[in-house]
């Protein structure tokens, strides 16, 4: 397994591991360009073509400065935070986390379709977060089958929406990039009542038809009326907010609108490194002995462990989130 043009990839200088730089997707020169395609990194240049055709964790030289760099495909984590963003993204791990209070299970011996709603594509890291758990429902079906789960990513900002789809289609090849539809309707209601209109139109007695739903907007509260029509009996709701008082929103208009949705529970996602984690510093490192320590013919310094939590790293996450069923 090679990089191949369209990869995106991240670079690590070998002396000094905790920076890292993501690319863009690499190509191949042209005939019309000056100079070459290259990654901008804090020790020089790295050129596109010294990384195509290379395997994952080759060494490869910033050919200004010379410094080490190993190239690897970057993980989910470091594809999202170091990702050039147009809105503010729910940081990977905390995406996770909010995907995993949702609790989704698909089961391919039943002859249904199982189908999820995003509302707010925004950055895209909750759109990846939730196609990588569908994903194993459609990876292993032939070309012209029809698809066993399918998440719908609403956002009417079609520059967010746009941008959604390039960091989705450029995650990994495209891995999950035929697990999800775009749309860009005026609200999340106007795409649901249109898919509501259209089961009618077909005689069908069902019409809730959506086993989950994720909400990441700034009023989360004009829409789970509507939402909880489309949702499947037992299917969870999951609301993102950064402030409590926007989950406060959303129960009292489940309150006074006498929707059909159980709060199960409220959750707070610490800032840190996301997902309530925080990250710590395990190395080996040279330390000088106090002149009153150094034993007569002793060394003046020794190796020893650093154990402490990271500092001088960006602080990311945060954010509560309700978790509904109906």
């Amino acid at each position: 397994n090679v990089f191949r043009p369209g990869d995106v990839v991240l670079l690590r200088e070998v002396l000094r591991p905790s920076l890292a730089i993501l690319s863009g997707p690499l190509r191949l020169p042209t005939d019309t360009e000056d100079k070459p395609p290259s990654i901008c990194t804090h020790r020089g240049e790295v050129r596109h073509t010294a990384i195509l055709n290379a395997h994952p964790r080759t060494l490869v030289k910033s050919h200004t400065a010379g410094a080490t760099f190993v190239v690897t495909f970057p993980t989910l984590e470091e594809y999202v935070n170091l990702r050039r963003r147009k809105v503010t993204p729910i940081y990977a791990f905390d995406a996770a986390a909010t995907v995993a209070l949702a609790d989704i299970h698909i089961d391919e011996r039943e002859h249904t379709v199982y189908e999820f709603l995003e509302a707010g594509t925004g950055h895209g890291s909750l759109t990846l977060a939730i196609a990588r758990i569908i994903h194993a429902a459609n990876a292993n079906l032939d070309k012209n089958a029809p698809r066993k789960a399918i998440l719908h990513s609403v956002d009417r900002n079609k520059d967010h929406a746009t941008y959604g789809v390039k960091n989705l289609r450029e995650f990994r090849r495209g891995l999950y990039a035929a697990d999800v539809d775009f749309h860009a309707p005026s609200t999340p209601s106007e795409y649901l009542q249109s898919r509501l209109e259209s089961i009618r139109d077909h005689g069908e007695s069902q019409t809730a038809f959506l086993s989950g739903a994720f909400l990441d907007l700034p009023s989360p509260e004009l829409e789970v009326e509507v939402v909880a029509r489309c949702l499947k009996t037992d299917c969870p709701l999951v609301v993102f907010a950064p402030s409590i008082t926007q989950i406060v929103d959303v129960i009292e208009a489940v309150r006074a609108k006498n929707v059909q949705l159980s709060m199960c529970k409220v959750v707070e996602l610490l800032p840190g490194m996301g997902g309530s984690m925080r990250e710590w510093d395990i190395r080996r490192a040279v330390v000088r002995n106090p002149p009153d320590r150094k034993e007569e013919g002793g060394s003046e310094s020794q190796e020893r462990w650093v154990c402490r939590p990271l500092v001088g790293e960006r602080i990311v996450g945060g954010g509560f989130v309700a978790v509904f069923r109906k």
